[in-house]
């Protein structure tokens, strides 16, 4: 018969191996990448897809997109789509966002990319290059966040 010191000794030595087993990023992360093309496509651009303002990977489930504003003060409107806008891959903001359209530097917003009207705005107090990033870690919350570069 097993003492019961010694079932305890095995349970906590197992534990102990589960702790130390390594965790890569991998793990966590989504391994899939989008597949298809996606832009930047807003006022500044007519709505279009154009190429100079197409998403980069730039890390598992993260894709950037740099655009110049150039008017400090205006409203810019965009979304971040493919080539077709299709459904799930037309992203605007998320109506569960408190703060709405309206995109705070530095700030991630959840987007909404089943959308039809949603778009973000983001106002720059400075004319400059901005980067507008993408985080799919979470698939069915990606959340978008504007810098400056």
């Amino acid at each position: 018969m097993i003492s019961m010191k010694r079932i305890l000794t095995l349970a906590i030595a197992g534990l102990l191996t589960a702790c130390t087993s390594q965790i890569s990023i991998n793990d966590v992360l989504p391994q899939q990448e989008l597949d298809r093309t996606i832009y930047l496509r807003g006022d500044f651009t007519l709505w279009d897809a154009e190429p100079q303002y197409q998403f980069a990977p730039v890390g598992p489930a993260l894709y950037q997109a740099e655009v110049k504003f150039s008017t400090p003060g205006k409203v810019y409107e965009f979304k971040i789509a493919d080539a077709d806008f299709s459904e799930g891959y037309n992203c605007g903001y998320s109506d569960a966002q408190p703060a709405g359209q309206k995109l705070t530097l530095g700030q991630p917003a959840i987007a909404d990319c089943n959308t039809i009207y949603n778009y973000f705005s983001f106002t720059p107090a400075i004319k400059g290059t901005y980067i507008v990033s993408i985080d799919y870690s979470d698939y069915d919350k990606p959340q978008v966040t504007i810098t400056k570069k």
